[in-house]
């Protein structure tokens, strides 16, 4: 088993035990249309990749799926790499969804990768405009610390990462403030 495919597999499983833990259930792992750690790390390369950010969303015919890769708008000439995840999450809880599992081991074997071990990263918390601002902000900021917390877990380390909760104020759908795509983890690169 390659070393991708193994960090795969262990978020699954790290994500579906701690979520069995927490409920006392047990959780079957559905099949995710994630992207590949290739796209990300290519959405993420700190040199020559100006303005090729990724958008990782829900795919609109498998709502429980984890995400599907789509290209996002392209950023202006100055802006950072990024890449934008779907990560799921309980619904008003910073707790991961197991389904969010494979993404996040294939974020971290982009984040590890050669291309990317001398990087850093910000991981951002956002969500939509639902609810108290306050509130909102503060639970975007748990979910970031939470993603990071998970990537610090499987090999990413610490000193690499900083999480940081935008709530609704910077939406990736300023036309919808209530869309789905603005609830979302995006993964800056730091220079």
């Amino acid at each position: 088993m390659s070393v991708p495919s193994l960090r795969r597999a262990l978020a699954g499983a790290v994500l579906t035990l701690g979520l069995a833990a927490a409920t006392g259930a047990a959780w079957a792992q559905p099949a995710t249309a994630a992207p590949g750690t290739q796209q990300m790390i290519d959405a993420l390369k700190p040199s020559g990749n100006r303005g090729r950010n990724l958008l990782v969303r829900q795919s609109s015919e498998a709502p429980a799926a984890a995400a599907s890769a789509a290209p996002a708008a392209t950023a202006g000439a100055g802006a950072a790499p990024s890449l934008s995840l779907a990560i799921q999450f309980e619904s008003n809880s910073s707790r991961v969804r197991p389904e969010s599992g494979a993404l996040l081991g294939d974020l971290v074997a982009a984040m590890i990768s050669p291309d990317l071990k001398d990087s850093r990263f910000v991981i951002e918390g956002h969500t939509d405009a639902r609810g108290n601002a306050t509130a909102n902000r503060r639970l975007s900021q748990e979910r970031a610390e939470e993603v990071r917390q998970y990537l610090i877990l499987l090999g990413v380390h610490a000193s690499r990462l900083k999480a940081v909760g935008k709530g609704s104020s910077e939406p990736a759908n300023s036309k919808d403030p209530l869309a789905a795509e603005n609830r979302r983890v995006r993964v800056v690169t730091v220079e």
